[in-house]
C-alpha cells in the first residue's frame, strides 16, 4: 500500500507519504514534521484520511491523495480553507 499526500502547486509537495506499512516522512515540508498523521487502524477499511494537527492559515490551499494498492491506482483533490477566529477577554481587577 502506498499513500501520498501532496501540497498542489508547491516545489516540494510532500505533506505525508506511507509506504511499506510505515510513515517515511523525511522529504516532507518542514511545517508539517509531528503535525501529520493517518488513521492507521482504519487503512483496511480505505479509510487513508490525513489528519493535520494545529491547523494554521497557511495550511489553506488545494492537497491531493495518491493511493496504490497492487494494480488499484486512484487520487483525489481537496481544497483546504482554515479560518481563525480570535477571541479577545478583557479582564479588569479593580481593587
Amino acid at each position: 500500500l502506498h499513500i501520498e499526500w501532496l501540497r498542489v502547486h508547491t516545489e516540494d509537495p510532500l505533506v505525508h507519504l506511507y509506504r511499506d506499512q510505515e510513515d517515511r516522512n523525511e522529504k516532507q515540508i518542514a511545517s508539517y514534521r509531528g503535525r501529520t498523521s493517518l488513521f492507521s487502524e482504519q487503512l483496511k477499511n480505505g479509510n487513508v484520511s490525513l489528519k493535520l494537527r494545529n491547523a494554521q492559515v497557511s495550511d489553506n490551499g488545494e492537497y491531493k491523495c495518491l493511493v496504490q494498492s497492487g494494480k488499484f491506482y486512484d487520487d483525489s483533490s481537496i481544497e483546504v480553507h482554515i479560518k481563525v477566529w480570535l477571541l479577545f477577554v478583557l479582564l479588569d481587577a479593580r481593587f
